[in-house]
């Protein structure tokens, strides 16, 4: 067994986690009785837009003994109980990026508390999962919004997993839409199935890997493996009852099936992190063959507004800054973010950097079209806090000289990558992408005499945090 490099963390399944969630007092169980159809994902987004806490709804009309989570890894707090660190952004961001470079092979076991109920056959009925209508306008329910859908690629067999739509047909059949395409077209042109597996309720490293941008590294490790390096401890794995793929042995539930070669469905619509409802009409078919899961399993679901139970911001960001030092070999660059709000290609990028000389911001923002056609970017000094929309907009109202600091780029039309059996969707959202647009807001060679700017050092805002905590204050 592999040995972690950080400390292990303080859980070792959702529920663990769940229980270190209300002991800070980021978790409430919600008693009283909750209804499937758009109240549950209502509830949802007026949590999220109170700041917290998760929720816990114990009480699912129809669903008596079955909970349903949501709402319980958006927040720093909640990130810093499920990395065991400190809820330090800056912190966050390091653990991720060591997770990257230095993954934890898993484990494979006998068995694990996944298995303790099993369903095949006839007796498969996707039905009894507690699954919401989460948005208004969406075509069904939705289980695969939080979970994990595992699948091997066939020329090399690395096991990947990755957070795909997946929406109930029928007792049986989920239709699914994502970025498993590539994978499924190898088997097709063989005339092969594909089999993959659902794993849901799992801890919330392997969410968060699950719907991450994790390559896979040069010993064929993938999401389990980042997920591993994160936790501090492997990932441990069963295999499937139907396939020989293998799934968290931890999960809450595991659905098993296969895609059959060239057979497509409707999927949506579904309300999507990017403002819009997506559709999908030739999305991938899975057939159910197995659900097992845990005794009183509990399910988990997030609900996709412009801000989303899921910290994209700090996974995306991280990603991005990497390939602009590297790939772009843009050094001076200090910190890009991606805030919560924009989706589906593009959005807004704001990018800190050491401003060496007057065409240097023009120059990121053409490497940052390079890596991302369709964002905005905002080119700030370093020392900006990018994730102050404050800041960074009076950077935008002051700074901007609109006839020599605004450029404008090309929307790239293509569309969303990985839809299985091609895009043909009735919602095209990859026709209303906008021409992006670059701003310079930087101080530095703009103006003579600039006097210093009226802010606490990062430093002091460190201690001072540090000092809050001390002090008990809320």
């Amino acid at each position: 067994m592999a040995v972690a490099a950080r400390p292990r963390v303080e859980y070792t399944d959702m529920r663990g986690y769940l229980d270190l969630l209300h002991e800070a007092g980021l978790l409430r169980h919600v008693t009283g009785e909750v209804n499937l159809w758009h109240e549950i994902g209502a509830l949802c987004t007026v949590g999220m837009e109170r700041g917290g806490p998760g929720l816990v709804f114990e009480n699912v009309k129809g669903y008596v003994g079955k909970p349903l989570v949501s709402n319980i890894i958006y927040s720093v707090e909640q990130l810093a109980i499920a990395f065991n660190t400190e809820p330090d952004p800056d912190k966050l961001y390091e653990i991720i990026v060591e997770g990257h470079k230095n993954r934890v092979p898993s484990v494979v076991l006998d068995s694990g508390p996944c298995k303790e109920e099993k369903f095949l056959g006839d007796d498969v009925d996707l039905f009894e999962i507690p699954t919401p209508w989460w948005h208004e306008l969406d075509g069904g329910q939705y289980l695969g919004t939080s979970a994990g859908v595992v699948d091997r690629d066939p020329d090399t067999g690395v096991l990947n997993m990755g957070t795909y739509r997946c929406m109930i047909v029928d007792k049986n059949t989920l239709a699914i839409t994502g970025q498993i395409a590539p994978r499924i077209a190898k088997n097709e042109a063989r005339g092969l199935p594909t089999q993959v597996a659902v794993a849901m309720g799992m801890d919330p490293l392997l969410t968060l890997a699950s719907g991450s941008p994790v390559a896979v590294d040069e010993h064929g490790y993938m999401e389990y493996e980042a997920a591993g390096a994160w936790r501090g401890a492997p990932t441990e794995l069963v295999k499937c009852e139907t396939n020989d793929l293998l799934v968290p042995a931890q999960a809450e539930y595991i659905i098993e099936g296969e895609l059959l070669p060239g057979e497509r469905t409707v999927e949506g619509p579904h309300g999507e992190a990017g403002g819009f409802y997506g559709q999908n009409l030739r999305a991938g078919v899975i057939h159910v063959k197995c659900i097992t899961h845990r005794r009183n399993p509990i399910s988990y679901g997030i609900i996709c507004l412009l801000e989303e139970d899921y910290p994209r911001w700090l996974f995306r960001s991280g990603a991005f800054q990497d390939r602009l030092r590297r790939q772009a070999g843009l050094p001076t660059i200090k910190r890009a973010y991606f805030p919560e709000l924009g989706g589906r290609g593009w959005g807004g990028c704001i990018i800190a950097a050491e401003i060496g000389d007057p065409a240097e911001p023009r120059r990121i923002i053409d490497a940052a079209w390079e890596i991302a056609p369709n964002r905005w970017v905002i080119v700030v000094d370093e020392d900006c806090d990018v994730r102050n929309w404050n800041d960074v907009m009076w950077r935008v109202v002051t700074a901007v000289r609109p006839d020599q600091d605004v450029f404008t780029g090309k929307a790239v039309h293509q569309n969303e990558s990985g839809q299985i059996g091609g895009r043909a969707e009735e919602y095209d959202i990859d026709s209303q992408v906008p021409d992006p647009t670059g701003l310079n807001a930087s101080f530095k060679f703009k103006f003579e005499n600039l006097a210093p700017i009226n802010k606490v050092s990062a430093e002091l805002m460190r201690k001072a945090s540090a000092r809050w905590r001390e002090l008990g204050l809320p």
